[in-house]
């Protein structure tokens, strides 16, 4: 499948778990009507099942996790293009929505299992080197920074030799970011907490800290892809002119390799190329 292909099988999902999960739904009641576009997440979600294609073949079979399943956007559709992965995923036990029985339901349907863990402050409840496919995208940027190393570690101890990490979040060294501190901006708002554990962004990241740090950890990139696709988060309505620039700019964007590289998310494919390290070994990397 190519990518417009992914996007048409994707986005009806995509909508179905606005409907039921996202804020305004309830047990009984789909979420009102919004002007909010699906675009952004619709991208984002094609260009990881993409790379996961390109990385792994639309007929991998193994073990697959998604960190962060939050309203189902990814893990949804990423086990409806993979069948033949058994897909599980984590998510923070105070989120109100993963104790619905309609959310359970859902993860049924799809014959995916779910399990609530505090992602900051437990291990992952997963044996080493065990998933050969882990799905971490748009969690890292909520992460408060004295416990991204602990996490990132919990991600490489999972996945097993040859298996793949593929995340994605925003891009510290974006344009748009540039521009902000230029005009004396902050790129990111004070960091709120959502709920109990779950904060707002905290910390935004280049492609090559991340790269640097999932080398210490035995994972080696192998794909790296920016792209700016929230131009449905600007604006009030996708008539506004705010939206229509964010829409122009996206298009040059994907013209220009000079744009395409300080667009507003990177997406990253790593490859495990060894077995989790030793404890002597964690020692001396510091991890």
């Amino acid at each position: 499948m190519n990518r417009t292909e992914i996007e048409k099988a994707v986005e009806p999902i995509i909508q179905k778990c606005r409907k039921k999960f996202a804020p305004g739904s309830s047990e009984t009641e789909d979420s009102p009507d919004t002007d909010e576009s699906l675009k952004p997440e619709t991208r984002r979600v094609s260009l990881i099942a993409s790379m996961t294609h390109s990385v792994l073949g639309s007929d991998f079979v193994g073990r697959g996790l998604e960190v962060g399943s939050g309203y189902g956007f990814l893990l949804f559709p990423m086990a409806s293009l993979f069948p033949h992965i058994q897909w599980a995923a984590i998510e923070h036990p105070d989120q109100s929505y993963a104790s619905r029985e309609t959310y359970k339901s859902m993860f049924r349907s799809y014959n995916c299992h779910l399990t609530t863990v505090d992602l900051l402050r437990q291990p992952l409840p997963f044996p080493n080197d065990h998933f050969g496919l882990v799905t971490f995208s748009e969690v890292l940027e909520h992460l408060p920074t004295d416990r991204v190393n602990f996490v990132l570690s919990e991600l490489a101890r999972t996945i097993q030799p040859g298996g793949v990490l593929i995340a994605s979040s925003p891009n510290q060294a974006s344009l748009e970011n540039r521009l902000r501190l230029i005009k004396g901006k902050s790129i990111l708002d004070m960091p709120n907490e959502i709920a109990q554990g779950i904060f707002g962004h905290i910390r935004l990241y280049t492609p090559s800290e991340i790269q640097s740090a999932m080398a210490k950890r035995g994972l080696t990139l192998e794909r790296c892809q920016m792209e700016s696709n929230n131009s449905g988060y600007r604006g009030n309505s996708a008539r506004s002119w705010v939206r229509r620039v964010h829409r122009m700019y996206e298009y040059l964007e994907g013209k220009t390799r000079i744009l395409g590289s300080l667009g507003d998310t990177w997406h990253m494919a790593f490859r495990k190329v060894a077995a989790y390290p030793t404890e002597a070994d964690r020692k001396r990397l510091h991890l």
